[in-house]
């Protein structure tokens, strides 16, 4: 059975970092590329050189979500802009101030439970108890006896008239 050449080019093991970095997927990868996940996962299999360049440029892309996390769950200070247009001027005042982002608890909670998931984990809800289908069908036939048996005990004895 023969086998198509390749479609890979050397030219790929930089331009998947450089994508990966800017947070593309494998699935944009390829799209990117013109071919299947499939064909990148086996590009990853068949070049190291492309494994570890797509493996560095997530890794680039994971590290800058990560610090975005941080400083959300920290708090932090950004540049902001207000743009005034005061009544009788013909000119905007333009006044550029810090603006304090307040700490995020969801982001700091998500980020504890990812670093320290032994002291921040979530605990795990108890398994529910396996319910016995049959036993429970046998408890209810012999609730459904007692009703019946009580009832016929308790009606009126009718005697036969002759």
């Amino acid at each position: 059975m023969e086998t198509r050449p390749s479609t890979f080019k050397p030219a790929y093991v930089r331009q998947a970092k450089e994508l990966y970095a800017q947070g593309l997927t494998d699935r944009e990868l390829a799209a990117v590329f013109g071919v299947s996940r499939s064909t990148i996962f086996r590009w990853r299999a068949a070049y190291p050189e492309f494994a570890e360049a797509t493996k560095l440029g997530k890794d680039v892309a994971d590290d800058r979500v990560e610090r975005a996390l941080y400083e959300r769950a920290i708090g932090y200070e950004e540049e902001a802009v207000r743009i005034y247009h005061p009544a009788g001027t013909e000119e905007p005042v333009i006044v550029r101030y810090k603006r304090e982002v307040r700490p995020d608890t969801t982001a700091a909670l998500q980020w504890l439970r990812a670093r320290r998931p032994g002291i921040w984990a979530r605990p795990m809800p108890p398994p529910e108890e396996e319910k016995n289908i049959a036993e429970e069908i046998r408890k209810a036939m012999e609730r459904v006896d007692r009703i019946a048996g009580s009832r016929l005990r308790q009606a009126p004895h009718h005697q036969a008239r002759e």
